[in-house]
């Protein structure tokens, strides 16, 4: 009786993994869990933006740290899914740390600081402390290869609404 039960759990075991079909919003679904993991080839990216950037090694390290709590914390709900073909647009609410606000602030003390490193490090600080949030809706591509659906690169404006750097009063 104990082997045919275990015969009928892997036999439906098998069948439930293969109708696991693979969806568009499944692909951003995973995309955004490999934010929220951090990812290594998240963090690979972010390493890489960082090194392009002036900060010191303290900054980055700083830097660092705030997009890793802004990517952790990132939450989002898959809101549409439309297919056409092998091409898919899938909209996406999310919501993350308004780290737009907390540099608009920083940057009206700036003259308070005597110098660019100490301005840094409270802005810095201040991007570690946020708290408040902003939501937007973004819609992602993702396109159908091999059998396999993948997300595209983001353009500038999703990735700012992802690091909640997006200049939302010039919209």
């Amino acid at each position: 009786m104990k082997k045919f039960l275990l015969i009928l759990s892997s036999l439906f075991l098998l069948v439930g993994c293969s109708l696991i079909k693979e969806t568009p919003s499944k692909a951003v679904e995973t995309l955004f869990k490999k934010y929220q993991n951090l990812d290594e080839a998240v963090l690979s990216d972010l390493e890489l933006s960082s090194e392009a950037t002036n900060l010191t090694s303290s900054e980055k390290e700083k830097y660092m740290k705030s997009m890793k709590m802004q990517y952790s914390d990132l939450k989002y709900e898959i809101v549409s899914e439309e297919v056409e073909g092998d091409e898919a647009i899938v909209t996406v609410s999310i919501s993350v740390y308004d780290f737009y606000k907390v540099e608009k602030e920083a940057n009206e003390k700036r003259s308070e600081y005597e110098s660019e490193e100490k301005f840094m490090d409270y802005k810095l600080d201040s991007m570690l402390s946020a708290d408040e949030r902003i939501d937007y809706t973004i819609s992602i591509n993702v396109t159908k290869e091999e059998d396999k659906w993948k997300v595209e690169d983001f353009d500038r404006v999703t990735l700012e609404k992802i690091h909640g750097t997006y200049d939302y009063e010039e919209s």
